[in-house]
């Protein structure tokens, strides 16, 4: 018997049980996860770590705000640069043509009231700043220094560490059903033939997700789809460039070496196929930034790889929270459409605060709650996402 019962070991998974053990000890929680160091896991460790304040919805603005700050945390806490999660405060850069600007301007408003560092910039101040990109069809920019990115691999087998030193229990399993009750769900039923009940039970199967849900009638508008991720060295290299991003769904940052980044197509057909379309760099991504940085000269393509967004096809937002009148201590924490590294810590905060509070204490995330999937009203984020 176990008070909390977490499906998916990944990033969310891992954090939903470790803050759930910091804020109530006595809890006992336990993770299930089918294959937990599998490239195939759940854990979308392969990411590219960024994290930045750049919203429209506030509460993801909020959310950004509470993560950065404990990523920043562990690197403090860490005793020796290798036990952190290397936080990067290189900022973002979003970048719109000149229809965008309203867009960006509005954004920004609501950035400003919550407390984000970031400036406007015109297409002059961003060549002077980053003289390799092309500024000749943009509008405007927006730059926020505090931003950045950190190891996605490292803050996982962190979370995993801490939580099991808290006392978690992760289970190599995985979830083929459910016992139920009225309005409750009672026990998981594993592929092992074990059966474990709960107190709690917490969806946080990113791509799976919405398997999971159906097990017990619960629809989810999440579903897998594919994208790629791709490492590159250049001719000439800008070592402080930030995260850039587009309205086309360019996303390019500055590594150690070279630079990571891709194109993001969420038309992409929805599956678990996770085969590397090879010549999508050469196809895609190269003739992108050739476009958007003729000073960085010739590209060299070191490193491909492709994982699996969890994208909520509702409105581009997290599902999380109970599914309420229905199986209330059914939690979903899913959907996050390429965010979930980057909100993690809030989402293990705010799920652990509904287990043991029964309600939001930090950050109110009732409007990413279910409720919008019933009514089929999308919340959506507004611009580059």
């Amino acid at each position: 018997m176990a008070d909390v019962i977490i499906i998916g070991g990944g990033a969310i998974g891992a954090s939903i049980a470790l803050f759930c053990k910091q804020k109530e000890p006595s809890l006992r929680v336990t993770v299930i996860e089918p294959d937990p160091f599998s490239d195939l896991a759940s854990s979308a460790t392969s990411g590219s770590g960024g994290s930045r304040r750049l919203f429209f919805c506030p509460e993801n603005i909020a959310m950004s705000n509470f993560s950065i700050e404990y990523m920043q945390s562990l690197d403090a806490s860490a005793e020796s640069p290798f036990a952190g999660v290397d936080w990067h405060s290189r900022g973002y850069l979003f970048i719109v043509p000149p229809k965008g600007i309203e867009l960006l301007e509005s954004n920004l408003e609501i950035q400003h009231s919550m407390g984000v560092e970031a400036s406007l910039f015109t297409p002059e101040q961003i060549q002077e700043r980053f003289p390799m990109m092309r500024v000749d069809d943009l509008g405007a920019g927006v730059f926020s220094p505090r931003d950045g990115w950190f190891n996605a691999q490292k803050y996982w087998a962190l979370m995993v560490q801490k939580a099991r030193d808290a006392g978690v229990e992760f289970v190599q399993d995985a979830v083929v059903g459910f016992d139920e009750g009225e309005r409750l769900v009672t026990a998981a039923k594993l592929r092992s033939g074990r059966s474990l009940r709960a107190d709690f039970f917490v969806n946080a199967a990113g791509p799976w997700a919405q398997q999971i849900s159906q097990m017990i009638g619960m629809p989810l508008p999440i579903n897998p789809m594919v994208r790629y991720e791709h490492n590159f060295t250049t001719e000439f290299f800008q070592p402080n460039m930030p995260y850039v991003k587009d309205l086309q769904g360019l996303a390019i940052r500055s590594t150690n070496s070279g630079y990571s980044g891709g194109l993001v197509d969420t038309k992409t057909p929805r599956g678990f196929a996770q085969a590397l379309d090879v010549n999508w760099f050469d196809r895609i991504v190269r003739p992108a930034v050739n476009w958007r940085f003729p000073g960085m000269g010739e590209l060299q393509l070191t490193k491909s790889w492709s994982g699996l967004y969890e994208q909520c096809d509702l409105d581009g937002n997290p599902i999380i929270g109970p599914w309420t009148g229905k199986r209330d201590n059914f939690i979903v924490a899913a959907g996050f459409s390429g965010h979930g590294l980057m909100h993690a810590p809030a989402t293990g905060l705010a799920v652990a605060e509904w287990i043991v509070d029964g309600r939001y204490q930090t950050i109110d995330l009732t409007r990413f709650g279910h409720s919008r999937v019933e009514r089929n009203e999308p919340y959506k984020e507004r611009g580059i996402i």
